[in-house]
Protein backbone atom coordinates (compact mmCIF):
# COMPACT_ATOMS: atom_id res chain seq x y z
CA UNK A 1 0.00 0.00 0.00
CA UNK A 2 3.26 1.99 0.09
CA UNK A 3 1.88 5.29 -1.62
CA UNK A 4 -1.42 4.10 -2.47
CA UNK A 5 -4.62 5.85 -0.78
CA UNK A 6 -7.16 3.60 1.82
CA UNK A 7 -10.52 4.79 3.21
CA UNK A 8 -11.09 3.44 6.40
CA UNK A 9 -14.99 3.92 7.82
CA UNK A 10 -15.45 3.59 11.80
CA UNK A 11 -11.62 4.75 12.13
CA UNK A 12 -12.35 7.08 14.90
CA UNK A 13 -11.47 4.08 17.84
CA UNK A 14 -10.86 0.46 18.35
CA UNK A 15 -10.49 -1.40 15.19
CA UNK A 16 -10.83 0.81 12.43
CA UNK A 17 -8.04 3.34 14.29
CA UNK A 18 -5.41 0.31 14.53
CA UNK A 19 -6.41 -0.32 11.12
CA UNK A 20 -5.27 3.41 9.99
CA UNK A 21 -2.09 3.42 12.11
CA UNK A 22 -1.01 -0.23 10.37
CA UNK A 23 -1.55 1.40 6.81
CA UNK A 24 0.23 4.54 7.70
CA UNK A 25 3.39 2.34 8.76
CA UNK A 26 3.22 0.69 5.52
CA UNK A 27 3.61 3.83 3.54
CA UNK A 28 0.10 4.47 2.60
CA UNK A 29 -2.28 7.99 2.93
CA UNK A 30 -5.37 7.19 5.14
CA UNK A 31 -8.41 8.91 4.92
CA UNK A 32 -9.80 8.11 8.19
CA UNK A 33 -13.80 8.29 8.63
CA UNK A 34 -16.50 8.11 11.43
CA UNK A 35 -19.42 10.55 12.10
CA UNK A 36 -17.88 12.33 15.34
CA UNK A 37 -15.99 15.03 14.16
CA UNK A 38 -14.40 15.82 17.43
CA UNK A 39 -13.41 12.30 17.86
CA UNK A 40 -12.37 11.98 14.80
CA UNK A 41 -10.14 14.38 14.66
CA UNK A 42 -8.94 13.69 18.17
CA UNK A 43 -8.35 10.32 16.82
CA UNK A 44 -6.37 11.01 13.65
CA UNK A 45 -4.12 14.04 15.45
CA UNK A 46 -3.27 10.89 17.75
CA UNK A 47 -1.34 9.03 14.91
CA UNK A 48 1.36 11.73 14.61
CA UNK A 49 1.57 10.87 10.92
CA UNK A 50 3.65 13.36 8.31
CA UNK A 51 2.13 15.97 6.56
CA UNK A 52 -0.33 14.97 3.97
CA UNK A 53 -0.56 11.25 4.95
CA UNK A 54 -4.26 11.58 7.23
CA UNK A 55 -7.30 12.82 6.18
CA UNK A 56 -9.96 13.19 8.55
CA UNK A 57 -13.37 13.14 6.87
CA UNK A 58 -16.55 13.10 9.17
CA UNK A 59 -19.41 11.23 7.36
CA UNK A 60 -22.35 9.10 7.95
CA UNK A 61 -21.55 6.04 6.09
CA UNK A 62 -25.72 5.42 5.94
CA UNK A 63 -26.42 9.13 4.01
CA UNK A 64 -26.11 8.29 0.19
CA UNK A 65 -25.18 11.97 -0.62
CA UNK A 66 -22.85 11.98 2.00
CA UNK A 67 -20.56 9.15 1.00
CA UNK A 68 -20.65 10.36 -2.49
CA UNK A 69 -18.88 13.32 -1.30
CA UNK A 70 -16.96 11.29 0.88
CA UNK A 71 -15.42 9.99 -2.27
CA UNK A 72 -14.94 12.73 -4.21
CA UNK A 73 -12.86 14.55 -0.97
CA UNK A 74 -10.96 11.89 -1.71
CA UNK A 75 -9.98 12.30 -5.04
CA UNK A 76 -9.65 15.41 -5.06
CA UNK A 77 -7.20 15.24 -2.29
CA UNK A 78 -5.09 12.02 -3.36
CA UNK A 79 -5.72 11.56 -6.83
CA UNK A 80 -7.14 8.17 -6.33
CA UNK A 81 -8.77 5.37 -4.18
CA UNK A 82 -6.66 1.83 -4.09
CA UNK A 83 -8.21 0.62 -0.74
CA UNK A 84 -11.31 0.41 1.23
CA UNK A 85 -11.86 -0.87 4.43
CA UNK A 86 -15.57 -0.97 5.78
CA UNK A 87 -15.28 -0.64 9.08
CA UNK A 88 -18.33 1.46 10.34
CA UNK A 89 -20.86 -0.52 12.21
CA UNK A 90 -22.71 -0.83 15.75
CA UNK A 91 -23.74 -3.41 17.96
CA UNK A 92 -26.90 -4.44 19.33
CA UNK A 93 -28.16 -6.53 22.28
CA UNK A 94 -31.84 -6.94 22.56
CA UNK A 95 -34.01 -9.89 22.63
CA UNK A 96 -36.09 -10.24 19.58
CA UNK A 97 -39.66 -10.22 20.89
CA UNK A 98 -38.28 -6.80 22.20
CA UNK A 99 -36.28 -5.42 18.88
CA UNK A 100 -38.39 -2.75 17.29
CA UNK A 101 -38.19 -2.61 13.32
CA UNK A 102 -36.44 0.97 13.88
CA UNK A 103 -33.39 -0.95 15.67
CA UNK A 104 -33.46 -4.11 13.18
CA UNK A 105 -33.55 -1.10 10.05
CA UNK A 106 -30.94 0.66 11.79
CA UNK A 107 -28.44 -2.37 12.64
CA UNK A 108 -28.45 -3.11 8.89
CA UNK A 109 -27.87 0.44 7.66
CA UNK A 110 -24.97 0.52 10.09
CA UNK A 111 -23.36 -2.64 9.47
CA UNK A 112 -24.72 -3.95 6.12
CA UNK A 113 -25.81 -0.78 3.82
CA UNK A 114 -22.84 1.35 4.77
CA UNK A 115 -20.59 -1.18 3.17
CA UNK A 116 -22.57 -1.47 0.16
CA UNK A 117 -22.50 2.21 -0.49
CA UNK A 118 -18.74 2.84 -0.42
CA UNK A 119 -18.08 -0.09 -2.35
CA UNK A 120 -20.44 1.05 -4.92
CA UNK A 121 -18.42 4.31 -4.89
CA UNK A 122 -14.88 2.47 -4.37
CA UNK A 123 -15.40 0.05 -7.12
CA UNK A 124 -16.30 2.89 -9.53
CA UNK A 125 -12.92 4.66 -8.74
CA UNK A 126 -10.50 2.19 -8.00
CA UNK A 127 -10.08 0.89 -11.79
CA UNK A 128 -9.29 4.76 -12.83
CA UNK A 129 -6.58 4.67 -9.73
CA UNK A 130 -4.55 1.96 -11.09
CA UNK A 131 -3.92 -1.72 -10.62
CA UNK A 132 -4.61 -3.47 -7.78
CA UNK A 133 -7.79 -2.26 -5.84
CA UNK A 134 -8.34 -3.82 -2.37
CA UNK A 135 -12.13 -3.58 -0.48
CA UNK A 136 -12.02 -5.76 2.93
CA UNK A 137 -15.31 -5.73 5.05
CA UNK A 138 -15.03 -6.45 8.87
CA UNK A 139 -17.85 -8.66 9.62
CA UNK A 140 -18.05 -10.49 12.57
CA UNK A 141 -17.99 -14.61 13.77
CA UNK A 142 -21.42 -14.05 15.04
CA UNK A 143 -22.38 -13.70 11.26
CA UNK A 144 -21.18 -17.51 10.57
CA UNK A 145 -22.03 -18.80 14.22
CA UNK A 146 -25.26 -16.71 15.41
CA UNK A 147 -26.22 -15.18 18.84
CA UNK A 148 -28.81 -15.41 21.15
CA UNK A 149 -29.97 -12.10 21.73
CA UNK A 150 -28.14 -10.73 18.89
CA UNK A 151 -30.76 -11.21 15.67
CA UNK A 152 -30.60 -8.02 14.07
CA UNK A 153 -26.52 -7.73 14.07
CA UNK A 154 -26.04 -11.66 13.04
CA UNK A 155 -28.53 -10.65 10.15
CA UNK A 156 -26.54 -7.43 8.60
CA UNK A 157 -23.12 -8.98 9.25
CA UNK A 158 -24.56 -11.64 7.69
CA UNK A 159 -25.26 -9.67 5.12
CA UNK A 160 -21.99 -8.33 4.57
CA UNK A 161 -20.49 -11.14 3.63
CA UNK A 162 -23.14 -12.23 1.19
CA UNK A 163 -22.13 -8.59 -0.09
CA UNK A 164 -18.26 -9.67 -0.10
CA UNK A 165 -18.90 -12.70 -1.89
CA UNK A 166 -21.37 -11.12 -4.57
CA UNK A 167 -18.88 -8.00 -5.24
CA UNK A 168 -15.55 -10.40 -5.12
CA UNK A 169 -17.15 -11.82 -8.39
CA UNK A 170 -18.57 -9.11 -9.50
CA UNK A 171 -15.28 -6.90 -9.37
CA UNK A 172 -12.41 -9.81 -10.15
CA UNK A 173 -12.60 -8.57 -14.01
CA UNK A 174 -11.66 -4.77 -13.09
CA UNK A 175 -8.83 -6.18 -10.93
CA UNK A 176 -10.04 -5.45 -7.57
CA UNK A 177 -9.93 -7.96 -5.14
CA UNK A 178 -13.05 -8.20 -1.94
CA UNK A 179 -12.64 -9.86 1.54
CA UNK A 180 -13.67 -10.19 4.61
CA UNK A 181 -12.35 -10.16 8.37
CA UNK A 182 -14.69 -11.52 11.03
CA UNK A 183 -13.78 -11.08 14.36
CA UNK A 184 -14.54 -12.51 17.53
CA UNK A 185 -14.71 -10.25 20.67
CA UNK A 186 -12.38 -7.57 20.82
CA UNK A 187 -10.78 -5.27 24.15
CA UNK A 188 -12.73 -2.03 22.44
CA UNK A 189 -15.12 0.08 23.74
CA UNK A 190 -17.91 -1.40 21.54
CA UNK A 191 -17.36 -4.88 23.07
CA UNK A 192 -16.99 -3.07 26.92
CA UNK A 193 -19.97 -0.85 25.97
CA UNK A 194 -22.17 -2.12 23.60
CA UNK A 195 -21.91 -5.88 24.10
CA UNK A 196 -20.59 -6.41 28.10
CA UNK A 197 -22.47 -3.53 29.66
CA UNK A 198 -25.57 -3.72 27.49
CA UNK A 199 -25.45 -7.90 28.24
CA UNK A 200 -25.15 -6.73 32.37
CA UNK A 201 -28.11 -4.86 32.03
CA UNK A 202 -30.36 -7.20 30.12
CA UNK A 203 -29.79 -10.41 32.36
CA UNK A 204 -28.99 -8.43 35.67
CA UNK A 205 -25.55 -10.59 35.73
CA UNK A 206 -22.25 -8.41 36.70
CA UNK A 207 -19.85 -7.59 34.01
CA UNK A 208 -16.99 -9.87 35.13
CA UNK A 209 -19.63 -13.25 35.22
CA UNK A 210 -20.13 -12.35 32.05
CA UNK A 211 -16.98 -11.89 30.24
CA UNK A 212 -15.73 -15.31 32.40
CA UNK A 213 -18.68 -16.96 30.56
CA UNK A 214 -17.96 -15.17 27.33
CA UNK A 215 -14.28 -16.59 27.59
CA UNK A 216 -15.19 -19.95 28.80
CA UNK A 217 -16.09 -20.78 25.17
CA UNK A 218 -12.75 -19.53 23.58
CA UNK A 219 -9.92 -21.72 23.41
CA UNK A 220 -7.27 -19.10 23.40
CA UNK A 221 -9.20 -17.85 26.69
CA UNK A 222 -8.67 -14.03 26.21
CA UNK A 223 -9.96 -10.75 24.16
CA UNK A 224 -8.09 -10.10 20.72
CA UNK A 225 -6.62 -7.10 20.87
CA UNK A 226 -7.48 -4.64 17.47
CA UNK A 227 -3.84 -4.19 16.20
CA UNK A 228 -3.72 -8.63 16.35
CA UNK A 229 -6.61 -8.08 13.77
CA UNK A 230 -5.57 -5.30 11.78
CA UNK A 231 -2.86 -7.15 10.95
CA UNK A 232 -4.43 -9.67 8.22
CA UNK A 233 -6.58 -6.49 7.47
CA UNK A 234 -3.39 -4.59 6.14
CA UNK A 235 -2.16 -8.01 4.67
CA UNK A 236 -5.38 -8.40 2.48
CA UNK A 237 -4.93 -5.15 1.00
CA UNK A 238 -1.24 -6.13 0.33
CA UNK A 239 0.04 -7.44 -3.40
CA UNK A 240 0.74 -10.37 -1.57
CA UNK A 241 -3.06 -11.03 -0.84
CA UNK A 242 -3.27 -10.80 -4.60
CA UNK A 243 -4.94 -14.19 -5.61
CA UNK A 244 -7.63 -13.65 -2.33
CA UNK A 245 -10.54 -12.96 -2.96
CA UNK A 246 -14.40 -13.55 -2.03
CA UNK A 247 -12.95 -15.05 1.48
CA UNK A 248 -13.92 -14.66 5.16
CA UNK A 249 -10.93 -15.10 7.74
CA UNK A 250 -11.95 -15.86 11.11
CA UNK A 251 -9.56 -13.76 13.72
CA UNK A 252 -11.53 -15.51 17.13
CA UNK A 253 -8.98 -17.01 19.43
CA UNK A 254 -10.22 -20.40 18.25
CA UNK A 255 -14.12 -19.60 18.75
CA UNK A 256 -15.64 -20.48 15.60
CA UNK A 257 -12.78 -23.12 13.36
CA UNK A 258 -13.40 -24.45 10.15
Amino acid sequence: MKGKTAVVTGASRGLGLAVARALLREGAKVVMVARDKGRLEKAAASLDAPEGAVLAVPTDMTDEGAVKRLFERTVDANGGVHGLINNAGAALLRKAADTSLEEWNGAIASNATSAFLACREAMALMPKSGPGGRIVNIASVTAKTGAAYACAYAAAKAALLGLTRSLAKEAAGLGITVNAVCPGAMDTDMFQKDTLDAASALFDVRREALLKSALSAVPLKRLLTPEEVAELVVFLCSDKAAGITGQSYNVCAGYDMH
